[in-house]
Parts: C-alpha cells; structure tokens; sequence
C-alpha cells in the first residue's frame, strides 16, 4: 500500500515522496506486519494552528481523523491532508515542514511515533 511521505534530500531540504507498506493475506483480509511502535498520541489542533518549518523529533506516521492540514516543503510544494488520509514523516533532520491547520473545523491526529522504517519501503 502507497503512503504519501515528506523526506529529506541529500542537502537538508523537506521534499514530498512515496512509500510502500508491504501486504499480504487473501481476499477478504489483507493487511501489513506489525510495526513496532515508540509510542503514540491523539492530538487536536484549532482552526489557524500554524507551525513554521521544524523536523519531527521520530519519524512519525500521522492519520488524520478531521479536519484539513496543509503540509508545505523546502520547494514550496503543499500537500492537503483531510479525513482519512495518512502520512509517514521521515524529516528527523535538515529544513523540516511546515504545518498550517485550514478550514473551520478542528484537526484531529493520531500519532504514531517509531524507532525506524520498519517494514516501509522508502
């Protein structure tokens, strides 16, 4: 399965990339290996929240539950995220993203912070 990520080139800068999540099973489960997680938090962000371009402290996969997050790179590049959606953040160094919680609703996040890559496929 393909995840949208944000990862860091050779020199420092936050760029928008893909990653693939093996899986496997038979046709009516198919699902991914467990990954090992670091530990997790549920998180609420108001209308307006902004954080200017800083690294993420794991890498951290991120699934949006409301709301609509507008994720910006070194390049300019955005990428929307809204219900639903997924996003693996590998940016533990170099530029860092920008975050900007937009619309009128609140943003709610799971996240889920792990060691390593685990069984993603950069």
């Amino acid at each position: 399965m393909m995840f949208p990520s944000i990862c860091v080139d050779d020199h420092g800068h936050s760029c928008l990339s893909e990653v693939n999540l093996p899986q496997s099973g038979n046709e009516r489960r198919i699902g991914a290996a467990s990954q090992g997680v670091k530990h997790w938090q549920a998180a609420k962000y108001l209308p307006g929240h902004y954080v200017d371009f800083k690294t993420v402290e794991d890498i951290q996969f991120v699934s949006v539950m409301s709301g609509r997050i507008e994720l910006t790179v070194s390049n300019g590049e955005k990428y929307y995220l809204s219900r639903g959606d997924m996003i693996l953040f590998q940016d533990t160094s170099g530029q860092g993203h920008c975050t900007r919680v937009i619309g009128h609703e609140p943003c709610n996040v799971l996240i889920i912070s792990m060691d390593d890559l685990g069984d993603f496929v950069v």
